[in-house]
């Protein structure tokens, strides 16, 4: 690891975790934001960091489990004094088990996340029944789940997964897409990119 890496990681991530807050978490209140949005699998943290800058009076919570993106994040976030925006780096399931204050939260963004594309690794994609009911916890009344993927296969099973929820309404195509690096990169190799939100009735 770079000494600025060691240092990034020493000294300003530990600024934005949140592992360390008396639970459950209120993040609105913590953020001082009526609105809060949680970028499940940031990645390289472009659209939280967006989210944060171009929103400042919307609460972005960051979550991945590689450390490289949240460093990111918290150096940007660190540079442009965004008081508006934590990490968490782990399994964000974890999160969703408790750490956030119940119909606390606005909206998940979930982007092209893993596809696991072999039959036998489809059970480990997200989208599942179990997590959609932790995340529904989460929500507030008529908050939403964005999610967005290249994968065909996989939107159409998670399509499915979500339309089985009693708790949400599925609306297809209803939310610009931003242009992050997957996103980008989907387009240059020519893949269908596929996008829907789930309302919590």
């Amino acid at each position: 690891m770079s000494a600025r890496r060691d240092f990034v990681l020493r000294e300003l991530l530990p600024n934005f975790e949140i592992s360390g807050l008396a639970r459950p978490i209120a993040l609105g209140e913590i953020l001082k934001s009526e609105t809060v949005i949680v970028d499940f699998g940031s990645g390289m943290g472009a659209h939280a960091v967006n989210l944060a800058t171009s929103n400042p009076e919307v609460g972005v919570l960051a979550i991945d489990v590689h450390t490289v993106g949240l460093l990111a994040i918290s150096e940007s976030a660190t540079q442009s004094n965004l008081a508006n925006i934590r990490t968490h780096h782990g399994d964000g399931i974890e999160v969703l088990k408790g750490w956030l204050a119940p119909e606390s939260i606005d909206e998940i963004h979930i982007l092209f996340p893993d596809p696991w594309p072999k039959a036998r690794h489809n059970k480990r994609r997200l989208i599942n029944h179990t997590f959609l009911d932790l995340a529904v916890a989460t929500l507030r009344p008529s908050g939403r789940i964005i999610f967005v993927t290249d994968d065909v296969s996989y939107f159409e099973s998670a399509k499915l997964t979500f339309q089985e929820m009693e708790q949400l309404d599925v609306k297809l195509n209803d939310w610009a897409i931003p242009q992050t690096t997957y996103n980008q990169r989907a387009i240059r190799l020519g893949h269908e990119i596929s996008q829907l939100s789930a309302y919590k009735i």
